[in-house]
């Protein structure tokens, strides 16, 4: 723990386990110093913690030493979600830990930046797609500012006809990526829609890291008692849609 204290920066946890496999991250300041995923579909109650333990270890920290937790809150897998709220909670109650809270639509949007520098496209606007279910999607539209992603949509339902009828007829191309792709790309494919490599289709801790710490250094944190998982729609509930 010596080299982290003297970095004068919070230790912290950053977690996504919104999708089919999980990720975690750990780091202090800008600075991330280890990463790992889980290593299945859906094993993050199972491994999320073992996962965390051994980052710590290997970072030379302490779980009492997390000053801040980064999570993504959805939209995403029910379980999922609930487990990196919960862990984000029980980190604020025992810790003290600050808590900054990340769409998971936001974590995918940061994949296209590794994207662009890979592939050297350039990308103006992007859709994330996740899979909500009964025919529907949970969609959120960024539209490229400089070097930042701004949404101009922000995360709903849709159908794929309705995305498709709003977004792909029109003389500007947009990009897509998300978990939503895995079964179903088939169905968004249009002239004017294109899609990320798969690689980039999926949330990472890492991302949330990033993102979660520009939070972070605004101030711009969560409130323990009334963080909630982003569901948009919940078990019978009434869809939240554009």
């Amino acid at each position: 723990m010596g080299n982290l204290e003297q970095q004068g920066n919070p230790l912290a946890l950053a977690v996504d386990t919104s999708g089919r496999s999980g990720s975690a991250a750990i780091g202090t300041g800008d600075q991330i110093l280890a990463h790992d995923i889980l290593s299945g579909h859906l094993r993050h109650g199972a491994e999320l913690f073992t996962c965390c333990r051994r980052l710590l270890d290997r970072a030379g920290g302490r779980p009492s030493a997390i000053e801040h937790i980064y999570i993504s809150a959805g939209p995403g897998s029910f379980t999922g979600i609930r487990i990196a709220v919960t862990m984000a909670k029980t980190l604020s109650f025992a810790n003290n830990a600050k808590i900054v809270s990340i769409s998971t639509m936001d974590v995918l949007s940061a994949n296209a930046d590794a994207y662009i520098s890979m592939t050297g496209r350039q990308i103006q606007q992007l859709a994330t797609i996740l899979d909500a279910k009964r025919g529907q999607f949970f969609v959120a539209v960024f539209r490229r500012h400089g070097d930042r992603w701004v949404k101009t949509v922000s995360d709903c339902l849709m159908t794929c006809d309705a995305f498709l009828d709003r977004f792909a007829r029109g003389a500007e191309t947009i990009w897509l990526a998300g978990e939503g792709l895995v079964y179903y790309k088939h169905d968004f494919t249009a002239p004017k829609v294109s899609f990320l490599d798969e690689e980039y289709w999926f949330p990472s801790a890492v991302n949330v890291y990033k993102l979660a710490r520009e939070q972070a250094k605004s101030g711009n944190f969560s409130d323990p008692l009334t963080l909630a998982p982003a569901y948009i729609r919940g078990a019978g509930a009434t869809p939240k849609a554009l």
